[in-house]
């Protein structure tokens, strides 16, 4: 289920399901909150089911935050992504069964209370404090968890660091988490360290037909770098 979105930020909402459509999940869901994200959706991916009321229990996986809609806690589903707003959710750490990703800028995660001067040790610590996932996003993304780093990203480049991308780069992962329902954050580093490299070869693939790159571009490219079997986990 994506929950992401809201009046202010609808767009946010149509990237995080774009991405979430590639991702490996055959069902996807989306948190209807409010009027305008909600529309937008449907309007551009049919496929896709909206909720009112929304069981945990029920999704493989759960993505919140995206475009900052109006959340006050997270969910205690089995499998969370936590990216923008929700991330200011993040005070304990995760239950012991969850398996929990934060996927975090660098503002975001000074906001959270960590340096990110030094970005792999903000990440490990980041990780630590929290039993998560980091996904530490920007140049040369760092995915770590409390044991170290397991992937740094040397695909992407500058192109990456326009509006929106990191929406669709949240929804691919939190499909992906749902298809291989990984049950630690050792399988589920792998697969985070794999949505980045899936995410940036499409940037770089797709700046090579226009330049400069736009968020939706990512969108349409990411199938085409899945069915060349490039990327593998």
């Amino acid at each position: 289920m994506v929950d992401a979105g809201s009046q202010n930020f609808p767009g946010a909402a149509v990237l995080a399901v774009g991405g979430a459509r590639r991702g490996g999940a055959g069902y996807i869901n989306y948190r209807n909150r409010a009027e305008l994200p909600t529309h937008l959706v449907l309007h551009a991916y049919p496929d896709v089911v909206p909720l009112v009321e929304v069981d945990p229990a029920l999704f493989d996986a759960i993505l919140v935050g995206p475009g900052s809609p109006e959340i006050s806690e997270l969910p205690e589903t089995q499998r969370v992504i936590v990216d923008g707003g929700a991330l200011a959710l993040v005070t304990d750490p995760a239950p012991a069964q969850q398996v929990r990703i934060l996927t975090p800028h660098e503002g975001e995660l000074r906001r959270m209370g960590f340096d990110p001067s030094d970005r792999e040790a903000a990440a490990i610590k980041a990780a630590n404090q929290s039993r998560s996932v980091v996904l530490l996003k920007g140049f040369r993304s760092v995915v770590a968890t409390a044991h170290g780093i397991h992937y740094i990203d040397e695909i992407g480049g500058t192109e990456l660091s326009t509006a929106g991308t990191g929406d669709v780069l949240a929804g691919l992962l939190a499909s992906m988490i749902a298809a291989h329902r990984p049950d630690s954050l050792e399988l589920a580093a792998k697969i985070t360290a794999h949505a980045v490299e899936i995410c940036s070869k499409a940037a770089r693939a797709a700046c090579n037909n226009r330049f400069p790159l736009v968020a939706t571009d990512l969108v349409e490219e990411i199938p085409r770098q899945l069915a060349q079997g490039e990327t593998s986990l």
